[in-house]
């Protein structure tokens, strides 16, 4: 399959070029050349931060175009010959450019998706009904969106609106896949109290492997929440295994649970 995946600079896109580069055909496109570094891949001044993101470097031998995603010309042209699209484009800081990006260059990629008559489209997001149903248990990806006023949270709900209204007006096949915190699967025990909606950056990648191969879905726009089998029993990811095949590998039980401490009598 031929993938045209935007915002490929990125962590999650490594994790997602991993995952697909191995039996698809990817054209990656960013605002950034690959020679530069995504800002976010670079860490802090000791490498702390970096050290947390996915450590296998994406081959560079895939085609990779230039492109800005509020430039619809430029994501119109990217799109061309594509079986399917994956979008990982996100500015968080910025009041203009997080709608610029989040909002306005959804809207673009679908856009391209319809004018090349492409049906499967990967959109990813943040969860935006975590901050509000705190005290509640079995969640779903259905679950009333609760954006607030975060910057990053509303700018990526209305892109999210966006993408749900082409969806159904071209009758298009789009996966939504929503996550929170990631985490190396093999990571110690990092934090004290993990997030309960917390997935590894291998299972990341199986999530968007998942999503590509996956049969057409009951409706034009199938959210699904991307977590890992922890026990809170907060958020499932009961969906994506059944309408995706996803199944999460890495549990994070160094979070959970601790050796047994034998006493003497």
């Amino acid at each position: 399959m031929k993938i045209v995946m935007y915002g490929a600079g990125g962590p999650v896109a490594e994790a997602a070029i991993a995952a697909l580069e191995a039996q698809h055909t990817l054209r990656l496109c960013d605002i950034r050349p690959p020679s530069e570094p995504h800002p976010s891949l670079k860490g802090d001044a000791t490498g702390n931060a970096s050290r947390w993101w996915p450590s296998r470097p994406a081959r560079r031998d895939h085609e990779f175009r230039q492109v800005d995603v509020t430039n619809p010309d430029q994501v119109r042209d990217a799109a061309e010959g594509m079986d399917a699209i994956v979008n990982l484009t996100v500015v968080r800081p910025d009041p203009v450019m997080a709608f610029r990006v989040n909002l306005v260059g959804a809207y673009h990629v679908m856009n391209a998706a319809v004018a090349h008559g492409i049906r499967r489209v990967v959109h990813t997001g943040p969860e935006v009904i975590i901050d509000h149903y705190w005290h509640d248990f079995d969640i779903t990806a259905e679950a009333p969106p609760r954006p607030g006023t975060n910057l990053y949270l509303i700018t990526k709900y209305l892109g999210q609106d966006v993408v749900r209204s082409f969806a159904e007006v071209h009758g298009l096949d789009v996966v939504a896949l929503y996550f929170h915190v990631f985490q190396p699967g093999d990571a110690p025990e990092r934090m004290k109290g993990a997030s309960p909606f917390l997935v590894s950056w291998a299972d990341t990648g199986r999530a968007f492997q998942a999503a590509v191969e996956a049969p057409p879905m009951p409706n034009a726009y199938e959210p699904f929440i991307i977590t890992g089998d922890l026990p809170h029993g907060r958020f499932g990811s009961e969906k994506a295994k059944r309408l995706l095949g996803w199944h999460p590998q890495d549990r994070f039980e160094g979070h959970w649970r601790r050796p047994a401490v034998r006493q003497g009598i």
